[in-house]
């Protein structure tokens, strides 16, 4: 893995301006410059995929994998399509650090991996997604 962060998306032209690279950026920029991997244990990579495609896509899939000999967790989760569609690209962001969360909370107490304190490991990231403001609800307009 490049970084031990690495956050990415595939998603449909039709919800680019939404999802936007610096949302993607955003996340990664911050869990780097805030977080260190090696407080929490063994694991030396993350890396999280936001899948944005019609439902019917099954080329995608869901996918939460850890990888003991590299230390490696992999996830691929989508994010729904309609819902992105219809936001802005601060609402996507909101969403995209929700379903992060909400993914870790869901898939790591099935993994069992040794030697990593996941559940410090969530805290801290929703401590760090409270402090940007991520996790909070938007007014509509």
């Amino acid at each position: 893995m490049r970084d031990p962060f690495v956050v990415s998306s595939i998603s449909w032209h039709q919800v680019s301006d939404e999802v936007a690279i610096d949302n993607v950026v955003t996340i990664e920029d911050t869990l780097k410059t805030n977080l260190k991997l090696s407080d929490y244990g063994d694991i030396v990579g993350v890396a999280f995929i936001y899948i944005i495609t019609h439902a019917e896509n099954e080329i995608h899939e869901d996918d939460f994998s850890y990888r003991p000999k590299r230390k490696e967790l992999s996830t691929q989760m989508r994010l729904s399509y309609d819902e992105v569609q219809k936001s802005t690209p601060e609402e996507v962001l909101h969403l995209m650090a929700t379903k992060y969360i909400d993914t870790m909370l869901e898939w790591l107490p099935k993994k069992k991996i040794a030697n990593f304190d996941w559940q410090r490991f969530v805290k801290d990231v929703q401590d760090l997604f409270e402090r940007q403001g991520w996790l909070q609800a938007l007014e509509v307009a």
